[in-house]
């Protein structure tokens, strides 16, 4: 039996074999990023907060880099947030199945909801689907001056009224990162696993971007509902 390796038998080998080594070789990626994947910290459910604006298009990455230091100050043992933006105001089913999907999986703490999707959260009960912040408004911790917050009471399911959405037509200053916030609610999602930053996060957006109503506003929204309008009849 001639063992001798030669350049023809190597050539032979690899012309026959060669997917035997490919099959090899990403074996090993996938287990090395499975490794990783699965061993990588992530923080814990009350040391990170998801906040998810779904009220029209906006710039998440932008408010982000303004909106997390001010919110480490805030809470130093926070490790984590991150900022989503779902377009809930078109008509893109993708962006009401991403929504779905996601609230079906139990993510997201805070939410920019636009009005008639929150009223739809809450159809059975608002304690089926939110947090009640009634211990926190009457505590102070939740400090929203000048907001009207009997439009955020609704109905429990045994009929009772509790405080589960802030309305946000005041944030202005959400603009400059093209949200537009009129008819939207901030609410904390039931299940939440960190309440209290939940709302510290309600509160930094209203100390940040609670402020007087820009000279050019109302002509946005003119405009902006003329295009709606026009595309709904075209």
């Amino acid at each position: 039996m001639d063992i001798r390796i030669t350049k023809a038998k190597v050539k032979n080998h690899w012309h026959y074999s060669w997917w035997k080594y490919l099959v090899i070789a990403v074996v090993c990626v996938l287990g090395v990023d499975m490794l990783f994947a699965t061993t990588r910290y992530r923080p814990p459910a009350d040391k990170k907060i998801e906040l998810y604006l779904c009220s029209g298009y906006a710039d998440a990455s932008q408010l982000y880099e303004e909106l997390w230091p001010v919110f480490k100050a805030a809470s130093p043992e926070q490790e984590e947030l991150t900022i989503v933006n779902i377009d809930l105001t078109g008509n893109d089913s993708y962006a009401n199945m991403q929504f779905t999907t996601y609230i079906g999986a139990q993510q997201g703490d805070v939410l920019l909801l636009p009005t008639s999707y929150l009223k739809a959260l809450v159809r059975e009960g608002a304690d089926e689907a939110l947090y009640c912040l009634d211990e926190y408004q009457q505590s102070g911790l939740l400090d929203v001056p000048g907001v009207d917050l009997n439009v955020g009471m609704l109905s429990n399911v045994d009929g009772t009224k509790g405080l589960y959405a802030i309305p946000a037509d005041s944030l202005y200053g959400l603009t400059k990162f093209n949200c537009d916030p009129a008819d939207s609610m901030l609410c904390v999602m039931g299940f939440t696993m960190n309440p209290e930053n939940a709302v510290e996060i309600i509160n930094l957006m209203f100390d940040l971007y609670q402020t007087e109503k820009p000279d050019w506003y109302d002509g946005m929204r003119k405009e902006k509902e003329t295009q709606q309008s026009t595309q709904l009849f075209r």
